[in-house]
């Protein structure tokens, strides 16, 4: 399978950490793959020093050096650019089918996707 992702889209911006959760990054390019149209990241790893400077969640699925969840191996989260209202549907409704949970907030321009399932979590769909 293509990756679509190069290595610099993926890494921490803090430290350049990238340590994804195994079969992650598979699941991620066949996403990319079926939905036939660039997917920007916004951010993906994340090392618990820069997931808390952002303020991101203190269990994020995105921190990589110190999970918060016993299961997870490294990042199981990526935030992707939306330029609009379409694009974000047709991700959004994709990502879900196949097994995705996803996090919106209508006043930014991403989503967030996560592979929470892969450590035995429900597939959920979450504004904030």
């Amino acid at each position: 399978m293509k990756n679509f992702f190069p290595d610099s889209e993926l890494r921490c911006k803090c430290c350049g950490l990238l340590r994804l959760h195994p079969g992650f990054m598979d699941k991620l390019n066949g996403l990319r793959e079926e939905f036939g149209r660039p997917m920007t990241p916004n951010s993906c790893c994340r090392c618990k020093k820069h997931n808390a400077s952002i303020p991101g969640h203190p269990n994020s699925l995105h921190v990589a050096d110190f999970p918060a969840h016993a299961k997870a191996e490294g990042a199981l989260a990526i935030d992707i650019h939306t330029p609009d209202g379409e694009y974000r549907g047709a991700l959004f409704a994709l990502a879900w089918k196949r097994g995705w949970s996803i996090g919106w907030n209508a006043k930014k321009n991403f989503l967030h996707l996560d592979r929470r399932i892969d450590i035995g979590m429900p597939q959920t769909s979450f504004d904030y």
